[in-house]
C-alpha cells in the first residue's frame, strides 16, 4: 500500500521576508468579527440545521508590514518601477477600397471573342413584320414605265384625233396651266381608279408584283388611300420621296412609309 507523506505543519514554513505582493486587508478585523457575530446571532428557523458551526474562523490576512521592512518595501516598489509595461496596442483605421466602375466601352472599340461566346449582334431596325422581299427599283420602274405608256397611248391618240379634225391648241401664258392641270388629272384618274376597286395597277400585275401591307396581308381600302396621298407628296418634293428608297434600309419610298404597304412579288396562290 503507497503511503503519502503526511501535511507539514504551518509552523515548519515560516514565512519568508523576500515576499514581492502586498496583502490588502479590505475590512477591518473589528468590522469582520461583528458581521460574523451577527451571522451567529441571528434566530434560527424552527427545524433548520445551521450550515457552519458557530465557531469563529481565524484570520488568514498577514500583514504587509509585519513580513517586511522599510527598506524592503522600497526596493520592491523600486524593482516594480523598472519593470517594462508592454506597449499599448495601435489601432489603425481600416480604409475599405471601393471597385472602380466598369468605364464605358465605346462604339468602334472592338472586344476579344473567345470560344464558345458568341456576340450577338443587334437585329436591323426595320417596320417590316413578314418575309417578304420588298421589290428591287427595277421592277418598280418597269411596273411605273407600263402604267405611263397606258396613260400617255390615249392621250396621244385623243390629241392627234383633235389636231386632225382642225382643232388648235394654244400655249399661251393663259391656257398652259390648264393644259398642265389636265395633264395632272389623267395619272390621278388612273391611280384613283384602282384604289377605287381595291386592286394592283396593270404595270404592277404586267411587272409580276403585288402590294401588301408589313405584315404580309392585302392592304385594306384606308391603306390604299394613304399611299394614294403619299405617292403625290412624294412628286411634289421634286421626286425627293421616290429617291429616298436608295438610300433607305428596307429601300421603301415616302408613300411606303406612309401607308404600311410596299410591293412585291406575286404570289403563285
Amino acid at each position: 500500500m503507497r503511503s503519502f507523506p503526511s501535511r507539514p505543519a504551518t509552523a515548519s514554513f515560516p514565512v519568508s521576508h523576500s515576499a514581492t505582493a502586498r496583502a490588502y486587508d479590505f475590512a477591518p478585523a473589528s468590522t469582520a468579527e461583528a458581521a460574523v457575530s451577527q451571522q451567529v446571532s441571528e434566530p434560527q428557523v424552527p427545524g433548520q440545521q445551521p450550515l457552519f458551526d458557530g465557531s469563529q474562523p481565524s484570520s488568514r490576512v498577514i500583514a504587509f508590514e509585519s513580513i517586511t521592512t522599510r527598506v524592503e518595501r522600497q526596493a520592491i516598489q523600486a524593482r516594480a518601477a523598472t519593470i517594462s509595461r508592454p506597449a499599448p496596442l495601435k489601432t489603425e483605421r481600416v480604409q475599405i477600397k471601393h471597385a472602380r466602375a466598369a468605364r464605358a466601352r465605346a462604339a468602334a472599340q472592338r472586344r476579344l471573342e473567345f470560344e464558345g461566346q458568341d456576340d450577338s449582334l443587334p437585329l436591323p431596325q426595320t417596320d417590316i413584320i413578314c418575309d417578304a422581299p420588298v421589290a428591287p427599283a427595277r421592277l418598280r420602274l418597269l411596273a411605273t414605265a407600263i402604267d405611263a405608256a397606258l396613260i400617255a397611248i390615249p392621250c396621244a391618240v385623243s390629241i392627234a384625233l383633235y389636231l386632225y379634225v382642225g382643232g388648235q391648241i394654244t400655249t399661251d401664258k393663259h391656257t398652259l396651266p390648264f393644259i398642265l392641270a389636265a395633264w395632272a388629272t389623267i395619272p390621278l384618274f388612273y391611280k384613283l381608279l384602282f384604289t377605287f376597286a381595291g386592286c394592283d395597277s396593270v404595270g404592277m400585275r404586267q411587272a409580276g408584283l403585288q402590294l401588301v401591307d408589313f405584315d404580309g396581308n392585302p392592304p385594306s381600302s384606308t391603306r390604299r388611300y394613304q399611299r394614294c396621298l403619299g405617292s403625290l407628296l412624294s412628286l411634289s418634293a421634286a421626286g425627293i420621296g421616290l429617291i429616298w428608297s436608295l438610300v433607305d434600309e428596307d429601300h421603301l419610298t415616302w408613300h411606303d412609309h406612309i401607308s404600311g404597304t410596299f410591293p412585291t412579288f406575286l404570289s403563285e396562290e
